[in-house]
């Protein structure tokens, strides 16, 4: 049965229903990274589809993003755990559990509202319709958690232990040092803690592993506004822009360092994108972004700029 082969983006789209906008904003994001990567392209693993499809029933039954993201950091630490024919689990939610069912039982891996119930092995087969995949098995690193494993504990961990979450993603650098993510996420979290420097290093390092990784460029970008040098910020979301057109971040974070420097007509194009890239994505800042919008166009006098 198929364990470890690998999808493009739009492949996974494809399969799932799902558009390529959204798995690319849940990527940059940090709610649903694809694990692996082949020539710079992010791959999805057969885990991480089965990590998708959970997302999406749960979303789809109304879930909240936050409780949504819980679970799933819970389920693939178990999936990533497991030793058997992944096929062969069975998956489901029971009221406010999700429910992991195995040879040797089941066990409860995350929280839920809604009941999901779906075999794993018909997941595989909806794949192969979608392309013939080289699926390939293996071996699971002995002695310990392996880099992938720690970079999900620490995203796992970040908003209620960040000094452990900081110690997971230095152990997933340190037995994968072109693990990206972990880079990115630990540059991240020094940014919280005051070690902007420290943070410049992770981001550097992110980018010496994956050169089109967009999260390291924004970071970088929003130091540089942070710091009130709108002009290194504008460069580093239009760098973002130039690989990644659709990005949300880099358009949101370009419009307010246009805005920065007296940019009012192209900030209010690039808040206009913002909303087309997040159109039914739930997210906070969007009521203070169509306040700004409406006076950038004219629509409401008066009041302070900048969404």
């Amino acid at each position: 049965a198929p364990q470890e082969g690998q999808l493009a983006v739009r492949q996974v789209a494809r399969l799932f229903g799902l558009s390529e906008q959204r798995l690319r904003y849940w990527a940059q994001t940090g709610f649903l990274v694809p694990s692996r990567r082949e020539k710079g392209r992010a791959r999805y693993t057969f885990r991480d589809l089965i990590a998708v499809k959970v997302a999406k029933e749960l979303l789809d039954a109304g879930l909240p993003l936050q409780r949504v993201r819980r679970s799933l950091d819970a389920l693939r630490l178990k999936l990533a755990r497991s030793q058997g024919d992944l096929a062969s689990l069975r998956i489901r939610c029971d009221q406010d559990r999700v429910i992991v069912e195995d040879e040797a039982g089941a066990f409860e891996a995350v929280t839920g509202q809604r009941v999901l119930d779906f075999q794993v092995g018909d997941l595989s087969d909806d794949v192969a319709q979608v392309l013939a995949m080289p699926w390939t098995s293996r071996a699971r690193e002995a002695g310990g958690p392996s880099a992938y494993e720690s970079f999900l504990e620490g995203c796992a961990l970040e908003d209620d232990d960040p000094e452990r979450a900081v110690a997971c993603y230095r152990r997933a650098v340190d037995l994968d040092p072109d693990l990206a993510a972990a880079w990115t996420n630990l540059g991240s979290l020094q940014v919280e803690a005051g070690d902007v420097d420290g943070a410049r290093d992770s981001f550097a390092e992110a980018l010496r592993s994956d050169p089109d990784q967009p999260e390291a460029r924004l970071n970088l970008a929003e130091l540089a506004l942070r710091e009130q040098d709108a002009e290194l910020a504008i460069e580093g979301y239009r760098s973002v822009l130039v690989q990644h057109p659709d990005h949300p971040e880099a358009h949101y974070g370009l419009a307010r360092a246009l805005l920065a420097v007296g940019g009012r007509a192209q900030a209010l194009a690039h808040l206009e994108r913002f909303c087309r890239a997040m159109d039914g994505v739930p997210d906070p800042r969007m009521a203070s972004v169509r306040r700004t919008m409406a006076r950038l166009s004219g629509d409401e006098p008066g009041g302070r700029e900048g969404p």
